[in-house]
C-alpha cells in the first residue's frame, strides 16, 4: 500500500471517528446537556434544629452522559425563599462518575431571617417562591462546560383567614344564658416586628331581660408545643340586648419575633405545626362582673403546614 493511500486511509477513519463521536452527542442533546443537574433535594435533620440556624444537606442530582467520569471544578448554589437568600451553597472539587450521580453538600440556613420571610410570606397572601439556582463548572474530555442549575416551587399556606363555629354556652343559672357561635380571625396588618389580626365574636344574649355587657377580651395565642406567640387583655365595650346577636371585634397581636422558635418546633413536627388562640371574656350581668370561659376557654385552631424538606429521622 503506497504512502498516499495511506494517508488517505487514515484520514477516513480520522473523519469516521470524528462524525461519530459529533453524532453521539447531537443524538443526546448537544454537548451543553450532555452533563445535567438533574435535580436538588434539601435534607434536614430535626434534631440539630436551633433557633439561629438550621444545618442541611443539598442532594445534588447529576447525570453525566460521557463514557468516562467528569470532574467538578467548582459549583454554587444559592437557596432563595420568599425573595431572601437564606444560604449559598458552595460544591467543592470532584469527580463524577458515568451515568448518575448524587452529590452531597453541607449548608446552614440563617434563621435570623425567617421572621422576615414569614413577614413576606403574609403579606403576600401566604404565598411566596422558593428557588435553588446555581451552576457548576466542569471538566470533560472535550473541555470544560458550565452546567446551569435552577430549580422552583412554591411554598403556599392557610393559616388564616379561618373561621369556627363554637355554639359555647356559658350558664348563668335562673337569669338564663349566653352563646359565643362563632369566632372568625383574619390578617389586619403585618409588620416586620409584628403580625395583628382581626378577630371577631359572635355573640347571642339569651339572658332573660337582662343586657349583656361585654368590658373585656383576653387572648392567648401559642402553637401546639406550647408556644407562646402573643398574648393580652383588650377592651372591647359592647352592648348587646336580651334575646339579640352582636359581633365583638378585638385586635390580636402575634409577635414576629417568636418564628424562629416557632420554626425549630415546625421542623420538629415535620412542618406541621397548630397555632391555637384561646379566648376568654369579662362581661357585666346585673352590675356583677363575670369572668366567662375562663376555665375553659374559647379556642380557635388553625394550622402552619409547608412541605421544603425531605427528612434524614
Amino acid at each position: 500500500m503506497s504512502r498516499a493511500v495511506k494517508v488517505l486511509v487514515a484520514l477516513v477513519v480520522i473523519i469516521a471517528v470524528i462524525g461519530g463521536v459529533a453524532y453521539y452527542f447531537l443524538s443526546r442533546g448537544g454537548l451543553s446537556g450532555f452533563v445535567k443537574v438533574t435535580g436538588v433535594e434539601l435534607w434536614v435533620d430535626p434534631g440539630r434544629v436551633t433557633e439561629s440556624s438550621t444545618p442541611i444537606e443539598a442532594h445534588v442530582s447529576v447525570d453525566n452522559g460521557f463514557p468516562v467520569s467528569v470532574k467538578i471544578d467548582s459549583g454554587a448554589l444559592k437557596i432563595v425563599l420568599g425573595g431572601l437568600v437564606l444560604v449559598d451553597v458552595n460544591i467543592p472539587s470532584q469527580d463524577v462518575k458515568q451515568g448518575s450521580s448524587v452529590l452531597v453538600v453541607n449548608a446552614v440556613l440563617d434563621n435570623t431571617l425567617l421572621d422576615d420571610f414569614w413577614y413576606r410570606h403574609l403579606s403576600s397572601g401566604e404565598r411566596s417562591d422558593l428557588s435553588i439556582e446555581g451552576s457548576l463548572r466542569v471538566s470533560t474530555p472535550i473541555g470544560p462546560l458550565n452546567i446551569p442549575a435552577k430549580y422552583t416551587s412554591t411554598v403556599e399556606t392557610r393559616i388564616f383567614p379561618v373561621k369556627q363555629e363554637l355554639n359555647r354556652e356559658y350558664d348563668a343559672g335562673p337569669m338564663g344564658k349566653i352563646v359565643v357561635k362563632e369566632v372568625t380571625i383574619e390578617i389586619a396588618e403585618v409588620t416586620p416586628s409584628e403580625t395583628r389580626l382581626k378577630a371577631s365574636l359572635t355573640i347571642e344574649n339569651k339572658l332573660k331581660t337582662i343586657p349583656l355587657y361585654v368590658n373585656w377580651v383576653v387572648f392567648d395565642a401559642r402553637t401546639g408545643g406550647g408556644l407562646v406567640l402573643g398574648s393580652g387583655e383588650l377592651e372591647a365595650p359592647k352592648l348587646i340586648a336580651p334575646g339579640e346577636t352582636d359581633t365583638v371585634v378585638f385586635n390580636i397581636a402575634l409577635d414576629n419575633a417568636k418564628i424562629p422558635k416557632l420554626w425549630v418546633e415546625h421542623l420538629r413536627n415535620r412542618e406541621e405545626t397548630t397555632i391555637k388562640i384561646h379566648i376568654w371574656l369579662r362581661v357585666t350581668i346585673l352590675g356583677t362582673n363575670v369572668e366567662i370561659f375562663k376555665e375553659n376557654p374559647l379556642t380557635l385552631t388553625t394550622e402552619f403546614k409547608t412541605s421544603i424538606f425531605k427528612y434524614k429521622t
